[in-house]
């Protein structure tokens, strides 16, 4: 019994040595790691890049009419303003067809006065005749007022020719009197017929125009019936005139084109000929860059190309100028660049004062979203990672446990975190390659 007891103890002693040896060697094993906590913090979701100043459009002026420099009033890097002269050509050819133009005019301008004067004389001619022919009424009626008191005489006559009175030759003479009188009223009427023609009611009625009851309109009827072919020749004379008058400002507006004026404000870019030179027409005299709002342009990332759209706001800074301006976002390409991947944005930015120049370097900031807080960590305790995935040490109880994160964003030497981590989980800061999953570690900050 008593060996037995002794037995119990040795087995005792020998069990707890090993297990003070296992003891000691599983601390003497256990690694120190630096750890730092997750803490939540505020991601700024502000998009910086960076780009620059590039005109908006730029003007190639060209000439319409030939001709020879004669004067080129700016020079490369000059800023001008719409409507200011660039230069002057002189076209010689244009100098002689406007005097050719000008002695044209005149002379139709006099035809047209002739015309004018022979339709004057053609209405006091009508008048003339309407006179006449009222004229030519009144002696055909007194002449048939003595004819009657002539054929009162004949019956007087052959009755005193009855009874002796009267002798047969006074008699007969009376008769050929009378008869000649009769004859002569026959002329006047055929006369007064003949002088009556286009004068008539009938011709108005045929030149479809109704004859008026009063008298003064309808004699203007009449000389405006009668003067239509002399009207047609004033027509004739004016339509030569307009014709001078159009080929006149023909060659003023192709003379006025040997001015050149800028379209635009802005700035001279490249000039192609100087004074002296003969220009064709259509050529490119000069090229100005539009100043007057200029683009700001920059390069996105594939990644980043949802958080831009036509219309969003963003901040502008130009450094040079150390001016800051809001914006829009106007273009978006529709295609990356094949060589960079990259998509080009511009904004539009007003540029009254021409102080903006392109090729100026800017800076653009945008907000991608709201202000939100997410579990924040250096990047300096990553495992392994790519852009959206990383893996990380964490401290539970002093044993190393492995976990997968979901990266939200990582600038500025940190990462914020989508899932994976919470604020408070103590995380290994620049792990050992030798650390290995559900090893006990001791920790400190």
């Amino acid at each position: 019994m008593h060996v037995n007891k002794s037995l119990i103890l040795l087995l005792l002693f020998i069990i707890f040595s090993s297990c003070k040896q296992n003891n000691k060697k599983q601390d003497d094993s256990k690694m120190t790691v630096n750890v730092i906590k997750v803490q939540n913090k505020i991601l700024d979701n502000t998009l910086n890049n960076f780009g620059t100043i590039s005109y908006k459009s730029k003007n190639d002026v060209t000439n319409l009419v030939a001709g020879t420099i004669i004067s080129f009033n700016v020079k490369e890097g000059d800023t001008i303003k719409k409507g200011q002269t660039i230069c002057r050509l002189r076209n010689v050819q244009l100098e002689i067809e406007k005097e050719q133009c000008l002695s044209t005019l005149e002379s139709a301008n006099a035809a047209l006065a002739i015309q004018n004067v022979n339709v004057a004389d053609q209405k006091l001619s009508i008048e003339s005749r309407l006179l006449s022919l009222e004229k030519s009424e009144m002696t055909i009626k007194q002449k048939n007022l003595e004819l009657e008191s002539k054929q009162k005489d004949l019956e007087s006559s052959e009755r005193l020719h009855d009874i002796g009175g009267t002798t047969d030759v006074e008699l007969e003479k009376l008769k050929i009197s009378i008869s000649s009188l009769e004859t002569e009223i026959a002329v006047l009427k055929k006369e007064l017929e003949i002088s009556s023609l286009g004068l008539r009611n009938i011709d108005l009625i045929q030149n479809g125009i109704t004859p008026s009851d009063n008298l003064e309109e309808r004699k203007n009827q009449l000389i405006e019936l009668n003067i239509k072919s002399a009207l047609s020749q004033v027509d004739s004379a004016k339509a030569q005139v307009n014709s001078a008058k159009q080929k006149l400002n023909s060659i003023n507006k192709l003379i006025e084109e040997l001015t050149i004026h800028s379209p635009v404000d802005g700035i001279v870019g490249t000039k192609y000929f100087e004074n002296g030179e003969y220009v064709k027409e259509n050529e490119k005299i000069i090229t100005i860059i539009d100043t007057a709002s200029v683009y700001g342009v920059f390069y996105v990332q594939e990644q980043d190309m949802v958080n831009f759209e036509i219309g969003a706001s963003m901040n502008i800074s130009i450094p040079s100028l150390n001016k800051s301006l809001n914006s829009k976002i106007d273009e978006i390409s529709p295609v990356a660049d094949p060589q960079s991947g990259n998509f080009s944005v511009k904004t539009v930015l007003k540029n009254k004062d021409g102080k903006i120049k392109p090729g100026m370097f800017i800076k653009c900031s945008i907000q991608k979203g709201e202000q939100n807080s997410f579990p924040c960590i250096k990047d300096t305790v990553l495992l392994s990672n790519d852009e959206k995935n990383a893996k990380v040490f964490c401290v539970v109880n002093n044993l190393l446990i492995q976990k997968t994160i979901n990266i939200k964003a990582h600038k500025d030497g940190f990462i914020w975190i989508d899932s994976g981590l919470n604020e408070g989980d103590v995380v290994v800061n620049k792990p050992s390659p030798f650390l290995k999953e559900g090893q006990y570690v001791e920790t400190k900050k």
